[in-house]
């Protein structure tokens, strides 16, 4: 059984556990995620507002400055 990395919680049928950090490859459930626009995905070939996934501890160890598009940063 999956379970997420920032909160512990079980993967269950209403509640799925489909994204991972881009940073350290955490899965974390849709409460925990942290979206940004990300500028390791940005530059002249590729889409500037890219945005990329995040666990609540990378989020503030490379992005401490970023406003997050969703999800809570509370913790």
């Amino acid at each position: 059984m999956w379970e997420c990395g920032d909160c512990g919680q079980a993967e269950t049928s209403r509640r799925k556990l489909d994204s991972v950090c881009h940073h350290c490859g955490l899965l974390v459930c849709p409460e925990c995620r942290v979206v940004i626009l990300d500028a390791a995905f940005a530059g002249p070939l590729i889409d500037p507002e890219r945005t990329a996934v995040h666990c609540r501890a990378c989020r503030r160890e490379h992005h401490v400055a970023a406003l997050p598009l969703s999800a809570s940063v509370t913790r």
